[in-house]
């Protein structure tokens, strides 16, 4: 089984990956220059190469040698995080400061180091107090407020869909580990009113809400809904296009100006109307994978910290990709999430490869501890508590 959810996880990430490469090569030149227009295409094949490598690395670190370098680790995403509201190292991105530019290093989003550091300390918070995770103050409100800090840092950078993702995948893992529904319940509610109250004061996102409200209503003359709902109408143009088999390859007419962020937060729309709906559910079937083979190595994980990790990390995956595809499919408000593995990014690519890394390094050691033992590891079920 632990094989199985090797190569489910590895088969998964390498289609993925495969078919963000073809569709990136198929829409990055309409935005890249004319002399060089697989210039966005090389860079990202560089920090694919990049990452594969120190992704490899990665993987033959120990988790139990993760777990020894938690503080630092989270203190460093910390830092990043806040390396966002220094003047000078921030970087203004669509009047947003979500990038940072340090010496020697290339501009990067913290966000994504972020979401990394802060499950890994999470996980070793819980291994560090296992017997008391079902308890109200060190298995709930502790936790809780570790995860807090980064996810606030991360929303006041003006990015508040990655700071709800990370909330929600980190409230999901806390309950898959241990702490009881009844904690989490409550706080959950409370947060849905506080971001809706912050939603509300924002014009920007009130107008995102408003708009979405009135997604099928394709003949109004009010220009700021046209203007907010063009990305998805074009969005759903090009899948039904698209049809079963598609257009073919680099026929798409949407990624020609009409469908903005064609190649990072709206590929899979282009990947719909050139290849098809088969190949869009190959899309979701390859994270179905991935999300399958990270349940493996979470439930048969003997450690909490490498159970907590897994989960985190597998969730962290699944949950913007969810969220990308509903948005693109007109499921829920626009949201600003790539789709991990296939829109262009090379820090969210380098991140994304790292978690894969992580999550198949934690199965290698559930793999060698079989071996030593001799023994078939029992699948641990989810503790999931009242």
């Amino acid at each position: 089984m632990l094989r199985i959810a090797t190569i489910l996880i590895s088969c998964s990430v390498a289609l993925l990956i495969a078919i963000g490469m073809v569709m990136l090569a198929s829409t990055s030149f309409w935005v890249a220059s004319p002399e060089n227009p697989l210039s966005l295409f090389n860079k990202q094949v560089g920090i694919l190469t990049a990452a594969l490598a120190s992704g490899f690395l990665l993987m033959l670190l120990p988790p139990s040698q993760i777990r020894a370098l938690a503080m630092p680790l989270f203190i460093l995403g910390l830092l990043c995080l806040i390396a966002c509201y220094i003047p000078g190292i921030r970087v203004n991105r669509g009047g947003a400061f979500r990038w940072i530019d340090l010496p020697l290093l290339p501009q990067f989003q913290p966000s994504e180091i972020g979401k990394i550091t802060t499950l890994i300390g999470l996980a070793a918070f819980f291994a560090s107090h296992t017997a008391e995770i079902g308890r109200f103050f060190r298995g709930f409100v502790l936790p809780s407020l570790i995860v807090c800090v980064p996810v606030m840092l991360i929303f006041f950078e003006e990015d508040m869909d990655t700071a709800l993702a990370l909330g929600f995948v980190c409230m999901l893992t806390m309950w898959c580990i241990g702490t009881k529904t009844r904690f989490i319940i409550p706080s959950a509610m409370i947060a849905i009113c506080a971001v809706t109250f912050l939603i509300s004061l924002s014009e920007n996102r009130m107008r995102r809400i408003n708009s979405f409200t009135q997604l099928e209503n394709f003949t109004t003359s009010d220009k700021k809904i046209q203007d907010v709902n063009r990305q998805q109408w074009h969005a759903l143009l090009g899948y039904g296009t698209g049809g079963l088999h598609g257009e073919g390859l680099g026929n798409s007419r949407q990624k020609h100006g009409f469908l903005a962020e064609a190649h990072t937060d709206f590929i899979l729309p282009v990947v719909g109307e050139e290849l098809g709906l088969k190949c869009t559910l190959g899309v979701l079937f390859c994270y179905v994978g991935l999300g399958l083979g990270g349940l493996i190595v979470a439930m048969h994980a003997k450690q909490v910290f490498e159970r907590t990790l897994a989960t985190g990390l597998t969730l962290i995956i699944l949950v913007p990709a969810m969220i990308n595809i509903a948005v693109t499919t007109g499921s829920c408000p626009n949201a600003g999430l790539p789709l991990p593995f296939i829109s262009y990014g090379g820090t969210n690519l380098m991140f994304s490869i790292w978690s894969i890394a992580l999550l198949l390094g934690i199965n290698r050691q559930n793999i060698i501890q079989q071996a030593k033992t001799g023994e078939a590891f029992i699948p641990t079920p989810m503790p999931m508590k009242l």
